[in-house]
């Protein structure tokens, strides 16, 4: 079973529990809660000094939910030297919620 690095703040018992029943990692958890929270978007680096974690893990993160279409980079191909914002899009985030609840209730 892999370690996963964790967010320092201690997560409320319904989402740790959730955490647990959906093999879900809590610092992804706690990325796309922070984005949540910052509707005008954050950096990587903002991000990864909010949550004291590793800057790689958070990219690898963001990387990861940008690809499955939860997260948007305002910077395009051309990253390297810029300042890339990072946008939780609510609207994917909440049809894949929808859609892994469709998939658990066999409908």
């Amino acid at each position: 079973m892999p370690r996963y690095a964790s967010p320092e703040e201690p997560l409320p018992l319904s989402a740790e529990r959730a955490t647990v029943v959906f093999g879900a990692n809590p610092l992804r958890g706690a990325i796309i809660r922070l984005l949540a929270l910052n509707s005008e978007g954050m950096t990587s680096g903002a991000i990864q000094r909010e949550l004291n974690t590793t800057y790689q893990t958070v990219l690898r993160h963001l990387q990861e939910l940008e690809s499955a279409g939860t997260v948007t980079a305002d910077a395009g191909e051309q990253r390297q030297g810029q300042r890339v914002i990072y946008v939780l899009d609510t609207d994917a985030l909440q049809s894949a919620l929808f859609g892994y609840g469709e998939y658990l209730f066999g409908k």
